[in-house]
């Protein structure tokens, strides 16, 4: 799958790039692996499309799968750690 320019020459994409290491580290955290395990469980097939979808520019149905992931006490704890995770 191919991602459009435009994605790839933004400042938001600048700045990933600066932060590749500990991006591609957060990536392969336990925590990631749950959540993308959780993911697979709540949503199967849906979430290559959401995937896709969010690599095409439009993140909103991986978000609302997150979010309804989120209403689980496993879920929620899950992200939570992730974003703690991020702000370090």
């Amino acid at each position: 799958m191919e991602l459009p320019n435009d994605i790839l020459n933004s400042p938001q994409a600048a700045q990933l790039m600066k932060e590749k290491d500990r991006i591609m580290k957060l990536m392969e955290s336990p925590d990631a692996h749950k959540l993308m395990d959780l993911l697979q469980k709540s949503g199967g097939t849906q979430l290559k499309g959401a995937a896709d979808a969010a690599m095409q520019g439009n993140p909103a149905q991986l978000m609302a799968m997150v979010q309804t992931l989120m209403h689980s006490p496993e879920g929620a704890k899950t992200v939570e750690n992730l974003q703690q995770k991020m702000k370090k």
